[in-house]
């Protein structure tokens, strides 16, 4: 092969390589997003807490408490992790007669998820207060997973402990599971 021809076919090679990448070419497709930005929703959630009360002069009271907890997330950083402010309500048999009927308690959580796939874990710090009978503050912690089939909805399940100091030292250890609805 002659020296012009064989700067005739690496010509021709770069010639087609340029045409080739100056080509349009189709957007890959974008991965799914399960998760929550730029959403607000309600939550519901049936939990159980074990709860250790003590109270100044009288004996310690460790019950189970059966709850139905409701609650409103909104996405305020628009990554995905959520504020969610909610409330308690009592389920079953009151040991207290003198304890509010309905709401029992009130928190503000602040929710932070892990992954962006349809199974995902959490985190959840906040505080809660008890009002049943007594006024307690404190902290709380939490660890779960959420299952989210769809942008719009998904249900979750979590293990909580929290501590609360006012008129009575609690320190409870709980679990939930519940759905949560978004728009």
């Amino acid at each position: 092969m002659t020296a012009l021809a064989s700067r005739a076919v690496a010509a021709s090679a770069v010639a087609a390589a340029v045409a080739v990448l100056s080509l349009p070419c189709g957007a890959a497709a974008l991965e799914p997003r399960f998760d929550h930005r730029d959403q607000q929703g309600v939550l519901f959630a049936v939990e159980g807490w074990r709860e250790t009360v003590a109270v100044s002069g009288r004996p310690t009271v460790a019950e189970f408490k059966p709850r139905l907890w409701a609650g409103w997330s909104t996405d305020l950083s628009g990554e995905g992790d959520e504020l969610i402010v909610g409330g308690a309500f009592r389920l079953g048999s009151w040991s207290d007669p003198s304890g509010l009927r309905f709401l029992t308690g009130l928190d503000a959580r602040y929710r932070g998820y892990f992954g962006t796939e349809e199974l995902k874990t959490f985190f959840e710090v906040g505080l809660w207060s008890e009002l049943r009978s007594r006024i307690a503050v404190g902290p709380e912690v939490g660890l779960g997973m959420a299952y989210d089939p769809s942008r719009a909805w998904g249900a979750f399940i979590s293990a909580h402990f929290g501590t609360a100091f006012g008129d009575a030292r609690i320190a409870s250890l709980g679990a939930s599971a519940g759905v949560q609805l978004r728009f």
